[in-house]
Order: C-alpha cells, then sequence, then structure tokens
C-alpha cells in the first residue's frame, strides 16, 4: 500500500505553524477507485462536474496530478489549494480525452449506419447497429428504437436486442399514450421525456411492473423526427440506476435520434417510391384508355393493353414492329394533321379520328395527345390517350334519330304536350295542345305555364294549382287529376286528365318539366253516368245495395262517436212471387216500382231507400228512436198492405215482413247491422210474414241468430284444430264372428274448454253450407289415424303407388293384421262438392286405407242428386271404400233408390228401432227392410238400441249390426287401440 500524507489544516488551528497530519490517497492494490480523503474526493468530484462529466474517473484524475502531487516536499502548507488547481487541469485534459474518443466512436458508428444505408440493409438492422452504439459508448445500460405506425396510434414494430423479451413486448404493442412508458408519451408530446425514477413517474402507469421486473430504473426518450418535423418514432435509453442524463448523454441521444430519423425516412422514402411506382405502373396497365409513346418517326416505343385491346392485336410487340403509327388511321391524312397540330400547338385534346382495327374493322377513337420536348426546346417524341368512343358515337346517332321521332311523335300524337324550362316558362307546345287552349307555339313561348295553362275544380270551382308547377318544385311525377277542367283562352270549358314529369340532367338537376294532357269531356260524362248506374238500381231509380252498405257504413261510424241514432229497416215483400208467377216478370216490374212509390210517400226527405234485392227494400231512417222506427215501419207495412195490384183483369195484393234494428255506438260493424236486420225479417216471416219484428239487442232474438254465430265458431275451430274425433262401435248380432266397425262423430272444444255435442252445430253448419269443411277435417284425421296404425303394425302404404303396386302390396299383406272398418259420415253439401270429392279421391289412393273407410250418406243426400251420387259411390267403392246408407226409412220411395245405389249397409232409422220390441207396425217396416236387404246382398245394421229387450228383437228378426246408447256410448278416438 502507497500512502501519501501533507498537511491539511485544522479547523482546531489557532496558530500558524501547527498542523495536523493526514492521509489524503491511500491507494490500495486490486481496487479500481483509490481510497480517498472525503476533502480530497470533493475536490476532485466539483473540477469533473465544471468540465461536464456526470461521474468523475478519480483514477484518471490522480495519475494526471501524480507528478506534481509526488513533488511536494515537506512544505505542507497550501496543498490543498494547489491541488484544486491541479485537479482542475487535470479533469480538462481528461475530459478533452474522452470527448475525443467519443467523437471518434461516434463518427465510427455513423460512418457504419450510412455504409448500411447504402448498402440497403434491412431497416431493423440499422435501428440495432444504433442502439449497439448507444449502449457501447455508456449512455445508458439498454436503448430501443420504436417505430410509428401509419395509423401513428400504436407502434409498428420497436428494435431492441438487449431488452428483455417480455418488456419489450409489452411497449411494442401499448398504444402511443403518456401512460405508456417514456417512448409513448415522447410521440404523443412531440418532446423529450426524461424520467428519474420509474418506479414513481406517471409517465410509465402501464408498463411499470414490467421495468421493474427487468431491473430498470431510469428511462429517457427523445423522439425520432424526419426533415419536415414528422414525428417517425422514439428512441429510448433505460438505466438500471435512477438519475438523469448529463450534457453529454443528451447530445448522443440527439446524434442518434437524427440518425435513427434519417434511416427510417429514407426506408419510408424507398417504400412510398415502390409504392408509388407500383400505382402508377397498375394504372398504366389497368387504365381501359390506351396509353402510348410513339417517336417522330411514327414508331411506338409503348403501349398499354387498353391500347392493345382497343386496335385488335395480339400483343404490344406488333405494334412496335409496325414501320409507323399512321398505319393505323383510317384516313392518312389524320396523322398529318395530328403531328402538325401537336408541334404547333404543343398538344391536341378530344380529337375524334378513324382507326383501323388489326381485322380491318373500323373504330372511332377520342384522342388526347402531346409533345416531348428536350432542353434544347426540339421535339423528341409524341405521348397521349385512345380511347374507343365506337358505341358512343352510335349511341349519339341512335339519340339524334330517336329525338327526330320524338319531334315527330310530339307533332302527331294525340294528346296535348307542353314543356317548359326550370322556371316554368313554356318552351315548346305540341298542335294538340294548341287547339285545346286556343295558344299557338309562338304566342305561348316563354309565357308562364299558369297564363296558358288554367285550370279549375269541376266540383268546387276553385282553382287548382297547376301539377307542373308542383314538378318543379318537388321533383316528383304527378299523378294524373280526376276533376280538373282547362279554362281555354277564349273562355270555354274542356274537361282533361293531365299527368306532368320533371326534366333532369345527367346529375339529376331539374332542368324543366312536361305535362301531358288530352281531353276526357266525353268519358267522364260517361262515368258520371256509370257511376249513376253503379250505384242505383235501374228498375226503381233507388240506390243499389253496394251504395246502401257505405251509407250505412257512413252511419255506424256516425252512431260509435256519438253523432246520432239511426235505424234500419230491411223490408221483404211477401208474395211477390204470386205476382210474378200469376202476371208475368213485367207485372212484378210495374209492383216493384208501385212499392217504391209507396216508400217514398212514407219516409222522410232525409231517410235513404234502397233496393237490395229482388224484392228486398232497405230504409235508413236518421235521428230516430226506437219508438219512431218501429212506428215508421208500421206504417210502411200498412201501406203496402193496403195496397191493390192492379193488372189487366187481376188484383192483387201483397205483404211485406220488415225487420227494425236500432243503430247505436254499441254497433259493431255494417255486416253485424245487415245480419240482425235479416234475422229480426226472417223473425217477422217466422210469425205469419206481413209483421214488423224488432230486433233485440242481447242477440238472441231468434234461433237463427244463435246458428249464424256458430258459423264463425266450426271454421275457427276447424282452422285452430279444435275439433276432437269420437268413435261408436257398431256390432255384429246375426253373426258373432263378423268384424265389428266404428262409426266416427265429431266434438268441438269451445274457447273456454268446454266440450260441445254435434247436436248443438251440425244443424247450423248443415243450414250455411259449410259441412264440407267438418267432413274434410273428419277424413283427413281418420286417414292419418289409419295411417299410424298401420306404422305401429308394420303395414306399408303404398299411397302413391299405382294399380299393379297396390295390387301387389294387398296381396304382401295378406293374413297379416288388418286395420280397422271407420264409418265417416257425409253431408249432401260434401257430396256435390267437386274440390271436396277430389280430395277424398286422393287421400284413398291406397287400397289398404281405402279398404278401412265407409262413408256414410243419408238417403234424402242420396236421391237429391242420385246421378253424382252414384258416380261418386261407385268411383270410390272402384278403390276399395264401402259404403251405408243412413236413416234409411224415412222416404217415401227409399226402396226404389237401392237397385241403384251401391251401397254396402243400410242403417235403419231410429224411430224404427226405438219401438221394434213392442210397435207391430215398427217391427214389420224393420222386418221389411231386414229382407231386402239380404236379397240384395246389403247388411243391415240398427241405429238407436237402447234395450236388451230391442237387442233381442233384432237378433230375431236377423239384423246383421246394432248401434247404440245400450251397447257402447262414443269415446275419443284415442281409445280405439288395433287388435
Amino acid at each position: 500500500m502507497s500512502t501519501v500524507q501533507t498537511a491539511v489544516p485544522s479547523p482546531e488551528e489557532t496558530q500558524p505553524s501547527t498542523t495536523a497530519t493526514t492521509t489524503l490517497v491511500r491507494a490500495l492494490p486490486g481496487l479500481a477507485t483509490p481510497d480517498l480523503h472525503p476533502q480530497v474526493r470533493a475536490i476532485l468530484r466539483e473540477a469533473a462536474l465544471r468540465t461536464g462529466l456526470a461521474e468523475p474517473d478519480f483514477g484518471l484524475l490522480l495519475s494526471l496530478v501524480s507528478v506534481q502531487f509526488e513533488a511536494m516536499d515537506a512544505e505542507r502548507r497550501g496543498i490543498v489549494q494547489s491541488m484544486r488547481l491541479m485537479a482542475d487541469e487535470a479533469a480538462e485534459l481528461a475530459y478533452r480525452a474522452r470527448e475525443s474518443e467519443l467523437t471518434e466512436r461516434v463518427a465510427l458508428a455513423e460512418r457504419a449506419v450510412l455504409e448500411q444505408l447504402t448498402g440497403s440493409a434491412p431497416l431493423a438492422d440499422i435501428l440495432a447497429s444504433i442502439t449497439r452504439f448507444i449502449e457501447t459508448v455508456g449512455v445508458g445500460t439498454v436503448c430501443s428504437i420504436a417505430v410509428l405506425a401509419a395509423t401513428g396510434a400504436g407502434f409498428s414494430y420497436l428494435v431492441s436486442p438487449r431488452l428483455p423479451a417480455k418488456m419489450r413486448a409489452a411497449l411494442e404493442r401499448c398504444a402511443v399514450d403518456i401512460r405508456n412508458g417514456s417512448c409513448a408519451a415522447s410521440v404523443y408530446l412531440g418532446r423529450q421525456v426524461l424520467v428519474a425514477d420509474i418506479g414513481t413517474d406517471p409517465f410509465w402507469e402501464q408498463p411499470r411492473a414490467h421495468a421493474m421486473e427487468a431491473g430498470l430504473k431510469a428511462a429517457w426518450s427523445t423522439p425520432i423526427k424526419a426533415a419536415d418535423g414528422k414525428v417517425l418514432g422514439a428512441l429510448g435509453v433505460y438505466h438500471s440506476a435512477s438519475g438523469l442524463p448529463g450534457q453529454r448523454e443528451l447530445r448522443i441521444m440527439d446524434h442518434a435520434a437524427q440518425i435513427a430519423g434519417i434511416a427510417i425516412g429514407r426506408r419510408l422514402a424507398e417504400e412510398a417510391l415502390r409504392a408509388s411506382e407500383a400505382k402508377y405502373r397498375g394504372l398504366f396497365e389497368t387504365i381501359i384508355e390506351g396509353v402510348y409513346q410513339s417517336g417522330r418517326d411514327g414508331r411506338l416505343h409503348s403501349v398499354n393493353p387498353a391500347f392493345v385491346a382497343i386496335l385488335g392485336y395480339g400483343s404490344a410487340e406488333e405494334l412496335y414492329a409496325l414501320p409507323s403509327v399512321a398505319t393505323l388511321y383510317w384516313n392518312p391524312t389524320d396523322r398529318a394533321e395530328f403531328i402538325r397540330h401537336v408541334e404547333s400547338e404543343g398538344a391536341i385534346r378530344n380529337a375524334e379520328f378513324l382507326m383501323r382495327r388489326r381485322d380491318g374493322e373500323q373504330v372511332v377513337i377520342l384522342e388526347n395527345a402531346r409533345a416531348v420536348r428536350d432542353e434544347a426546346n426540339r421535339v423528341t417524341h409524341y405521348e397521349g390517350t385512345i380511347a374507343d368512343i365506337t358505341e358512343r358515337k352510335r349511341a349519339e346517332q341512335a339519340v339524334f334519330a330517336e329525338k327526330e321521332r320524338a319531334q315527330v311523335t310530339l307533332q302527331s300524337i294525340g294528346d296535348a304536350v307542353i314543356s317548359t324550362d326550370a322556371d316554368g316558362r313554356i318552351e315548346y307546345i305540341n298542335p294538340v295542345a294548341e287547339t285545346l287552349t286556343a295558344w299557338t307555339l309562338e304566342e305561348a313561348r316563354g309565357r308562364p305555364i299558369g297564363e296558358v295553362l288554367r285550370l279549375v275544380n269541376e266540383i268546387t270551382r276553385e282553382p287548382i294549382e297547376n301539377p307542373l308547377l308542383c314538378v318543379l318544385g318537388g321533383g316528383q311525377t304527378s299523378a294524373p287529376a280526376d276533376h280538373s277542367v282547362l279554362i281555354t283562352r277564349a273562355g270555354h270549358e274542356v274537361a282533361i286528365q293531365e299527368s306532368a314529369a320533371p326534366i333532369c340532367d345527367r346529375q339529376g338537376r331539374v332542368i324543366g318539366a312536361v305535362i301531358v294532357f288530352h281531353d276526357v269531356t266525353k268519358e267522364r260524362r260517361l262515368k258520371r253516368a256509370l257511376s249513376y248506374q253503379a250505384s242505383h238500381d235501374a228498375l226503381t231509380g233507388l240506390i243499389n245495395r253496394r251504395e246502401f252498405d257505405n251509407r250505412l257504413h257512413a252511419a255506424v261510424l256516425s252512431a260509435q262517436r256519438g253523432e246520432g241514432n239511426y235505424a234500419l229497416l230491411y223490408i221483404d215483400l211477401d208474395q211477390f212471387k204470386v205476382v210474378n208467377d200469376t202476371c208475368g216478370h213485367q207485372a212484378g216490374d210495374r209492383l216493384l216500382r208501385d212499392v217504391t212509390g209507396l216508400l217514398q210517400s212514407r219516409v222522410r226527405a232525409s231517410d235513404t231507400i234502397a233496393r237490395l234485392g229482388g224484392d228486398e227494400f232497405g230504409v235508413l231512417l236518421e235521428g230516430c228512436t226506437v219508438e219512431q222506427s218501429t212506428r215508421i215501419a208500421e206504417g210502411v207495412r200498412q201501406a203496402i198492405r193496403d195496397y191493390r195490384f192492379v193488372w189487366g183483369a187481376s188484383t192483387l195484393s201483397v205483404g211485406a215482413s220488415v225487420g227494425v234494428v236500432q243503430i247505436t255506438a254499441e254497433t259493431e260493424s255494417v255486416a253485424n247491422v245487415m245480419s240482425a236486420a235479416d234475422i229480426a225479417c226472417y223473425a217477422a216471416k217466422d210469425e205469419g210474414r206481413n209483421r214488423v219484428h224488432l230486433y233485440e239487442s242481447d242477440g238472441v232474438s231468434h234461433p237463427r241468430h244463435r246458428e249464424m254465430h256458430w258459423v264463425a265458431r266450426v271454421t275457427r275451430a276447424a282452422e285452430e284444430n279444435r275439433l276432437e274425433l269420437y268413435f261408436q262401435p257398431i256390432r255384429p248380432i246375426a253373426r258373432p264372428g263378423a268384424t265389428a266397425f266404428h262409426e266416427l262423430t265429431v266434438r268441438l272444444r269451445d274457447e273456454d274448454g268446454r266440450l260441445i255435442a254435434p247436436g248443438e252445430f251440425i244443424p247450423a253448419a248443415e243450414r250455411y253450407n259449410i259441412m264440407s269443411v267438418i267432413d274434410r277435417w273428419v277424413v283427413q284425421r281418420a286417414i292419418e289415424r289409419l295411417k299410424d296404425w298401420a306404422e305401429r303394425a308394420d303395414l306399408k302404404v303404398a299411397v302413391n303407388a299405382g294399380p299393379r303396386t297396390a295390387a301387389r302390396s294387398a296381396a304382401e299383406r295378406q293374413g297379416r293384421v288388418a286395420l280397422p272398418l271407420l264409418a265417416v259420415n257425409l253431408s249432401g253439401t260434401s257430396l256435390n262438392e267437386q274440390s271436396f270429392i277430389d280430395f277424398v279421391m286422393q287421400q284413398v289412393g291406397d287400397p289398404m286405407l281405402a279398404q278401412a273407410l265407409c262413408f256414410e250418406i243419408t238417403e234424402t243426400a242420396a236421391v237429391t242428386n242420385l246421378s253424382n251420387a252414384t258416380f261418386v259411390m261407385r268411383e270410390l267403392k272402384a278403390r276399395g271404400c264401402k259404403f251405408a246408407l243412413d236413416d234409411f226409412g224415412t222416404g217415401l220411395s227409399s226402396f226404389m233408390y237401392l237397385k241403384t245405389l251401391p251401397v254396402d249397409y243400410l242403417k235403419i232409422d231410429g224411430q224404427f228401432i226405438s219401438h221394434v220390441a213392442d210397435d207391430p207396425v215398427d217391427r214389420s217396416m224393420v222386418e221389411a227392410i231386414c229382407k231386402v236387404g239380404r236379397t240384395l246382398g246389403i247388411e243391415t245394421v240398427a241405429e238407436c238400441v237402447e234395450s236388451q229387450a230391442v237387442l233381442d228383437e233384432l237378433e230375431r228378426i236377423g239384423i246383421d249390426y246394432a248401434q247404440g246408447y245400450f251397447l257402447a256410448r262414443p269415446e275419443p278416438i284415442g281409445k280405439l287401440v288395433l287388435i
């Protein structure tokens, strides 16, 4: 150990001669930094800081002052002050040495980066070199360079070979924000961001954990900018110790950021240049116009694919081989004119030429070109574009021809035409418009449209705004008006129908309008006549049913709003058919006209009378109470009853049944009013005719009303599948081994879940002809049930099979489980409805299904339309179905049709069966039917079997089957199982 001692003035020194011996420097072997006296260390640090060093190199400073320091002799006074001076000089020398070395290293690093730039090295490698330079000169522990993405919202990538991967990934994907680290904040703020302590600084709020994990405590960032000041990224320097950079570090960081800015800017410029070249090359290759360059000698130097395609060549090389471009022009003089114009004017714009395609076809081109000159102003070559406008020229010629045709058409068209400019001033009127308006084209041109075309409403006589002006304001085509009247220049009135439309340019701007109109005086007169005929009865002159419904609808709405009271009289003549049959239709017409006169004399002028049908009239009474309407109805009835109709030698009298309905706020609709009136009128007829019946508001004034309500309920129940299928067994009694079958009946499940028996709704369905709806539902459900049983029993149903296939399938099924026989009732309505018959024919296409169905039809339905019933029965029997004649014995001629109708079963009406055990007449009837059936090979079925005595008597007589509550009650079809 070497020790240097010197005298340092002691604070306790009171005498100048008194000194203390103190060890100033103890140089210990193996230590990088000598052990210094605190006062010496302070002197050296102060000297280093004055020269710009962040941390003094004590060893270097001591080596520089050692000579002077060793030369000190025993004179100890003033040594500290002398050492201070020597330390300053040494620091100055050290600073200069370091600056020189640093300058050389910076220059070397800069040359290396520039060499990489000129050598087109990857940008990432260049930036990595910059980071290594920063790290090797001792500015920081780790360096990074983040390149800003094109969006400016984040970094595209980050270069930092020595930065931990986890932290590098966090910084690379962070957004540009003041809380995402020094680099992100530097870019966001556009200035340097120097963070002395990462652990507490708010700039590192987000990535702080990653930095602390990497052992980094300080971070200094400088924005990387292009020459124009645009921020390209950020250079970051990270230290393992807290603190701020000195001037030397800041200078090096700024210089490195400038080099990085040059590298990034150049690379971005190169990329932009390549993109621009690719863009314009793509534009050159894909533009639809032909682009070319040619020399003064006429040879083509460069052409794009569109140029080749327009002229029909296979490749550009074929065009380059041409001796001169002049050969492409249809007229050789065109090329000479082109050269003269271009060289004199410098360019040619939108010149049209005819050129020749390779196949010899003529093509019209639009050429734009310019002359390219050298520095001596000599023309070196030409460049330009051509566009194929052949189709456009053809279209222009077609438009011109069309314009000529349109002009001729407008002159000869039967409609009047007037066109105007955007201000509504007339530009053109055709001859028809001249005739209708009494204005000539010369007189009308330039005048406002409202001055020439004056319109009023034919009903209100008020002026109508000209539709052409409306079109000019709104730009929409106007709809034809029905009540326009033209006041001509001479003051005459002409009924017209007009429509107007805007005239627009290619940009959609309205530049004018046109109005077309024609004389509809005759048509409008005819229309009024037809309108009258459409709303009035030709015989009586009264309004008809349609017009009456319109007025009745208005009355219902008025009553619903509480604006008035109304009543409806529905009048039906009682003996009108007698007059028609006795005296003929002419007499009937006269009677209807006379009755019309009676009605007009018995009602008020404010009331409305209408003929609703043949001999039916309706009267709408306004402002009537129930008592007043009933009194008027009684007066009408009495007047008709007292009237004596005289026709020749015959004197006849008629009556009237009148239904009265009050229209109140509770009235729902016109349909309800008419339905109530019809019911009230029928009630009057049912009560003996020639009566007045007032409809009761509770809606149950007549059974017919209840039936009408059932119509809608039944239809809705079928649509909503609220009908339910039931079955009642038909059991053999004469032959116990015979196969039993089942009659299907239907129930209705009401909206509230109540099950309704068929007796409540079937009569209404029969009266109002909706039985086919129920029958269709039953047939469809029966077929579905049979198919379901067939699938469960592994019976294959060939519904769409042909006759041979179906027969073969039936043969294959012999010996297997058979389907039960289901009896389905068919009404007379269904039997006579072709669509229903077609539906049934389609459903029973498979013989197995057909053989499981027996259709029951009543004797009345069968004989009503015997030929049709016979045809349908034979067609269905040919497919395998069976038929039963229901309610047999009730008709007067039941036995007469048995030979004609192909039936399998006779169902004897229950009125004979009920008393067969105790009434000899009923017993004889049943025995006769049984014998006839046995003779014709038809099995018999007894209905309504209610006791054992009846069953025993039927067995004695020989009836084949029995059905009734004594044997079994109807049950849901779900309880019927396949045996």
